[in-house]
């Protein structure tokens, strides 16, 4: 077998640094892609209807807004929110 030449070496371990290089790149930006924020997506509005759990007198509420917004009017209002079928 032929020897390699000391150019042949540097060309093979800067490759090598190359691809080494572009491997640890593309893991970074896929664990940058994973870092996901906490909660939920807050997303379009969607109209709701909103009950008070318990209650047959209590009147149904309509409610738009998004997830987050429904998230808070049930803290506030007690009542338990579903998407309107309508």
């Amino acid at each position: 077998m032929k020897k390699l030449s000391a150019t042949s070496k540097w060309g093979m371990l800067v490759l090598l640094g190359v691809v080494l290089a572009t491997g640890f790149a593309s893991m970074e930006q896929g664990r940058a892609l994973a870092l996901i924020p906490p909660g939920p997506m807050c997303g379009p509005d969607i109209l709701w209807i909103c009950v008070v759990p318990g209650c047959p007198t209590c009147p149904d509420v309509l409610f738009g807004g998004t997830v987050c917004d429904r998230i808070e009017f049930e803290k506030e209002t007690g009542r338990v929110c579903t998407p309107f079928p309508g």
